[in-house]
């Protein structure tokens, strides 16, 4: 497979793959020792460790020999009795369960119960034992061991076995490691998504980012590892967080879908998704606001029985939403279907796990299913919104330049309108007031000549009468030749050229010189730049007689392939460039309109020792023409 092929999330999901492959293959349940359990369901919660202890002798307990225990939701507490047979290494009692509220671990010496360890989520988590995510107790004696589980009210799910300290650590070690991989990746997505959002000024990136950090801070508190790692002195925290980062993570869903999906059109999953949302919101904050006695009362049960509700309601939602916008062909709704998809799929294993349906899974779906279903929504997700962004910014670039393409149109067609304007004027000077004016210097010279006046004042009057007509008659020429070259089809560009270069040095105030290279034929085709270079050519003379206070000035204009150049420099006063370009000062606005409207180029710079320069480039586009 070629590397070019591997976009950023293709190569985040294929490095995942494989390290799922290679954890699947590395994990294996692990091998118990031949150590009997068994246990007794104490419903009262009143039970004593003396009296669990009689209950075991009268044979009350019940021997398991699956090492797992998975009642599911319980209102019980549960003991747990196993005999210790000492090894040549040192053992740990292990509590394969992260979110047991409280555990009292007792030692039998001389047929009485020998307090050693109290512990569990009621307690900062220094006061466990061993630090590590779950529960794991030294066994320093041999003999009858009896533990108090405490986890009414809630959901109970446990593994329990014997190990040494060396496979404990290294266990702990291959969970955390996995955990902060996966938090790596988490924390990757999150800060990519927040530049997407500096890139494309949209809040969708960020409760993308609010979703996945809070969605995996659920994950963490799943695992125990938020209580070891996040809030640590926070027992009274460590029960609510799981509840609270279930709410978050559906209400910043429910927004991010709205905006995803370009909204909702069915008004009841409108409604229904922002009540959702809102109740997710308050219970957060209630539940935030609850203090430890009432979350072992009935009302926090049917609290936690609500969630499940909740869950339920929004899962479908969002399933239908999903499903129905991918039918109707939008390829976002389908990126979102995959990426929900595979988190359900992790999500029923974990709960068949959860609630004891299935032993044969083992210990990984349960400590890791969650965490790579959710990794690979994001990744799935992260790769919509990669596709989004990337389409938004197509058709972004699509509508600048269709908005480019009509304002160029727009300002062609104003341009043709000024022209037209400007030629009707042009010729009414030149047909009209030009006849006029000839016709009266043709009779006034014919008056002088015929009535021979003899009167020396009379002469001189109408001769100077005679020369004003002509000097009038002249500069209407030449204003009509300014405001359109007329011969321009007619006698060419270079030539036209010359004639309006001609006209500026008859005033004998500076010498203008002209260079002209190319333009040998008259190409219809460049009509328009011939009008508008002519029209610049103009302005540019028509600056440097008003304002430079030159004495020589150089105009220099030359056709290439595919461009057109022109230079414009003098020996002046000069001008500041700056000022100039932000001003528009000296009359170039009108230049510099024209130039922006062909996407050309304009530079103005000092001439030294005095002076300016004034450097054009002019492309040739075809829409231009």
């Amino acid at each position: 497979m070629s590397l070019r092929f591997l976009t950023p999330h293709k190569g985040a999901f294929f490095l995942l793959v494989s390290f799922l492959i290679s954890a699947l293959g590395a994990y294996s349940k692990p091998e118990f020792p031949n150590n009997s359990f068994s246990f007794y369901e104490d419903n009262t919660l009143q039970t004593t460790a003396e009296q669990a202890l009689s209950l075991y002798k009268s044979q009350k307990f019940n021997l398991t020999t699956d090492h797992e225990l998975n009642i599911g939701f319980t209102k019980s507490v549960y003991w747990l009795a196993f005999n210790y047979s000492a090894t040549d290494q040192p053992q740990l009692m292990q509590i394969g369960n992260s979110h047991i509220n409280k555990i009292d671990f007792y030692y039998i010496s001389d047929n009485k119960p020998e307090l050693q360890f109290v512990t569990g989520d009621y307690y900062n988590f220094n006061q466990r034992p061993i630090a590590t995510t779950g529960f794991n107790f030294p066994l320093k004696k041999e003999g009858l061991y009896l533990i108090r589980i405490d986890k009414h009210n809630e959901s109970l799910q446990l593994s329990f076995n014997t190990a040494t300290t060396i496979e404990v650590l290294e266990n702990e070690k291959y969970d955390t490691a996995v955990i902060a991989l996966f938090s790596g990746m988490i924390i990757l997505l999150a800060l990519f998504a927040c530049y997407l959002s500096i890139l494309s000024k949209s809040s969708l990136y960020i409760l993308y980012a609010l979703y996945a950090c809070s969605g995996w801070i659920w994950v963490l508190a799943n695992s125990g590892h938020g209580f070891e790692f996040l809030w640590p002195n926070a027992p009274n925290f460590a029960s609510k967080a799981r509840p609270i980062f279930t709410l978050l993570p559906i209400a910043f869903s429910i927004s991010f879908v709205q905006h995803y999906l370009g909204g909702i059109n069915q008004k009841f999953v409108r409604t229904t998704l922002h009540w959702v949302r809102n109740i997710s919101y308050v219970l957060s904050f209630l539940i935030i606001c609850v203090p430890l006695q009432i979350m072992q009362t009935t009302s926090w049960m049917v609290m936690l029985h609500s969630l499940t509700v909740i869950l339920a309601i929004y899962v479908s939602l969002i399933l239908y939403l999903s499903i129905s916008q991918s039918i109707k062909g939008n390829k976002l709704a389908l990126f979102y279907l995959v990426a929900i998809a595979s988190l359900l799929i992790m999500l029923m294993l974990f709960i068949s796990f959860y609630y004891g349906d299935d032993n044969a899974n083992g210990t990984f779906i349960g400590r890791f299913g969650l965490a790579v279903g959710y990794i690979l929504e994001l990744v799935i997700l992260m790769a919509g919104l990669a596709y989004r962004f990337n389409r938004f910014r197509i058709d972004k670039e699509e509508l600048l330049t269709e908005m480019n393409r009509k304002q160029a149109e727009n300002t062609r067609i104003i341009m043709n309108v000024q022209e037209t304007e400007r030629n009707q004027i042009a010729n009414q000077l030149h047909d009209i007031a030009g006849s006029l004016l000839s016709a009266a210097k043709l009779n006034l010279s014919s008056l002088r000549d015929k009535n021979n006046f003899h009167s020396v004042e009379v002469n001189e009057k109408l001769e100077k009468t005679e020369e004003a007509v002509s000097l009038v008659s002249d500069t209407v020429r030449n204003l009509s030749h300014a405001l359109s070259p007329v011969m321009l089809s007619k006698v060419g560009f270079k030539t036209s050229i010359e004639k309006v270069v001609s006209i500026f040095n008859a005033s004998g105030k500076i010498n203008f010189q002209l260079v002209v290279i190319g333009f040998n034929s008259f190409d219809n085709n460049l009509t328009n730049y011939y009008t508008n270079i002519y029209s610049i050519v103009y302005e540019l003379l028509n600056n440097i007689s008003k304002h430079s206070q030159a004495k020589n000035a150089l105009i220099q204009l030359i056709e290439h392939e595919d461009s057109f150049s022109l230079i414009a420099e003098d020996d002046g006063i000069g001008f500041d460039p700056e000022v100039a370009q932000t001003r528009n000062t000296h009359g170039l606005s009108a230049i510099v309109s024209k130039v922006n409207y062909f996407e050309g180029y304009i530079e103005l710079e000092k001439n030294e020792p005095c002076g300016s320069i004034i450097t054009i480039d002019i492309p040739k586009k075809a829409y231009a023409i």
